[in-house]
Formats: structure tokens, C-alpha cells, sequence
């Protein structure tokens, strides 16, 4: 039989949904809050060292959860042992070195955490740097398993690692904000992170942003006047059955809203730094959403 004939009857009943963006979301803005944690311990940046065991913790949490969900999908959870066997593992395999930094993240992880609690500068550094490289490689991983699918014309562009990894940045940093913000009401005066590092991470967010929008005007130009099945994918899915969280979700409410506090006066104010922080966390799951389900949609149902 022609290829084109069993390409063309392989329908895909069974897609990535909810889970697989919540996935995503939760290991960008894990791997962005503990890039945070490192800035005290494994860069010398001494002021952001009170905050590092919050963006520890925080990264951690969210990174535990995201084995539950991954296995939920599968419909028949057992499956995903095969993905730490020898003979299944291999190693050209995107979703086999998966399974391994999701398995040993966290681990290293923990082992920063306890150096940061025992206060050891040396062994926190040196298991810090460890872990950040396996935090961003995490999040690059899954950019690539989606940059891998020339039937998902949306998705299959070099610049997918950048945009999960400019969105776990500034997504980790927005979250980090609003639970710093939240923990400076149940802990002592002496133990509250100080207003100016939050306007300070809010700064380094606000260049995230406009890296992102940048990345994002790549893409949108390469949607739009790329081929036939990428303007398809553009006209039909970006701009038609995903508008909102392609147009509204990531880009209005996620980048430009944000983008326009941090420039302007209110940059100065709780009220602007909370409220931004809130939407780009919020808004970068709606890149989430149109990247994951959005990507599939001319695959699974034309």
C-alpha cells in the first residue's frame, strides 16, 4: 500500500488533552522558579538567598506532580515502565532522556535543598549547578518532543525549545512573586522578602517578556507566510479555533498587558508588580494550551 493512503488513515483518537499542557506549564514554571533558587547559592548573588528555599520548595512541589499526570494520560499507566527498561530505552529517543530528567531533577533537587538548609555554600553550589542544568534541560526536552512532528506543521519549528524555555523564565518568576507575596503574610517581619528584590525579578521578567514577543513575532511570521499547510495551521487553528488562547490568553493578557505595567509608572507599585506577575504566570499556559492541543488539531480531526 502507498504511504501517503496509510499516513493519511491514521487517525489519532486518542490526543493530548489538559494533562499534557498542565505538564508543560508545570515544568516551565518549575525549572524558571528554581533558576530563582541558584541565583544566591550557585551565582553569589547574596541578597537572593533568602528566597531559596521558598523557590525550592516551590519547584519541587510542582515538579511532583507532574509524574501523575503524565502517567494519568496514558490511559494504561504501567506502560510508562518501559521507559526505564534497557531493552526499550533508547537513547535517539526525545521522551527516553525524558523520563530520565524528570526522574533525576527532583532528586538533585532535594539534595540542593538539604545543602541550602545545612548551609553549605561549597556542596550547594556544586549540586546547584547540576540541577539547573538538569532543570533547563528538562524544560528544552519537551520543546523538542513537539519541534519532532513534521505532520504538526505549528509545531515543527527550531524555535519551540526557545519559546518553553523564554516561557519557563518569566512564568517561574511571575509565580514566584505572588507566593513570595503570600508567604510575607504569615512569616515574620525579619524573615519577609524585602519589596525591592520583587521589583528587581519583576525587571528580569519584564526582559523575558520582550524576548518572548520577539520569539513569538518569529513564529507568527513563519505561520503566516510559510507554506501552504503552515498558513492552513495559521488561518484555521492560531487564528480560528484557538484565537483565544493563541491571541487573548498568551499574547494580550500573558505579554502585552504585563509588558505595558512593567514600562510604564506602575512598575513602582505593589499593585503593578502583583498584577503583571499574575498574568504572565497565567498567560504563558495559554502558549501551553494552542502548542499542545492546537498543534494536533489538523492532525487528529481533517
Amino acid at each position: 500500500m502507498d504511504d501517503s493512503v496509510i499516513i493519511s488513515n491514521a487517525f489519532h483518537h486518542v490526543a493530548w488533552g489538559t494533562p499534557i499542557s498542565i505538564y508543560f506549564w508545570l515544568v516551565g514554571a518549575s525549572a524558571g522558579s528554581f533558576v530563582l533558587s541558584a541565583f544566591g547559592w550557585v551565582f553569589g548573588i547574596k541578597r537572593y538567598k533568602p528566597l531559596a528555599l521558598s523557590a525550592s520548595i516551590l519547584a519541587i512541589v510542582m515538579l511532583l506532580i507532574v509524574p501523575v499526570l503524565l502517567i494519568w494520560d496514558l490511559g494504561k499507566p504501567l506502560r510508562f515502565i518501559y521507559l526505564m527498561l534497557p531493552g526499550y530505552w533508547h537513547s535517539t529517543g526525545p521522551m527516553a532522556w525524558g523520563a530520565l530528567l524528570i526522574m533525576s531533577y527532583p532528586v538533585s533537587m532535594f539534595i540542593y535543598v538539604y545543602f541550602v538548609v545545612k548551609n553549605d555554600q561549597f556542596w550547594a553550589r556544586f549540586v546547584g549547578i547540576i540541577a539547573i542544568v538538569l532543570a533547563l534541560s528538562t524544560h528544552w526536552y519537551t520543546g523538542v518532543v513537539m519541534e519532532l512532528n513534521p505532520g504538526r506543521y505549528i509545531n515543527h519549528t527550531a524555535l519551540a525549545p526557545l519559546l518553553f524555555l523564554t516561557g519557563a523564565f518569566i512564568s517561574g518568576i511571575g509565580l514566584m512573586i505572588i507566593v513570595l507575596w503570600i508567604q510575607n503574610f504569615f512569616v515574620r517581619p525579619e524573615k519577609r522578602i524585602e519589596w525591592s528584590l520583587m521589583e528587581e525579578m519583576a525587571q528580569y521578567m519584564m526582559y523575558g517578556i520582550v524576548f518572548d514577543i520577539f520569539l513569538l513575532y518569529l513564529d507568527f511570521m513563519q505561520t503566516h507566510y510559510g507554506t501552504e499547510s503552515e498558513m492552513l495551521g495559521h488561518g484555521e487553528v492560531l487564528m480560528g479555533i484557538f484565537n483565544f488562547p493563541y491571541v487573548w490568553l498568551e499574547t494580550v493578557i500573558g505579554l502585552f498587558i504585563p509588558l505595558a505595567i512593567l514600562v510604564s509608572p506602575l512598575k513602582r507599585t505593589r499593585l503593578g508588580v502583583y498584577g503583571a506577575s499574575f498574568l504572565v504566570a497565567f498567560g504563558v499556559y495559554g502558549m501551553r494550551i494552542w502548542w499542545v492541543m492546537g498543534g494536533q488539531y489538523l492532525q487528529s480531526f481533517y
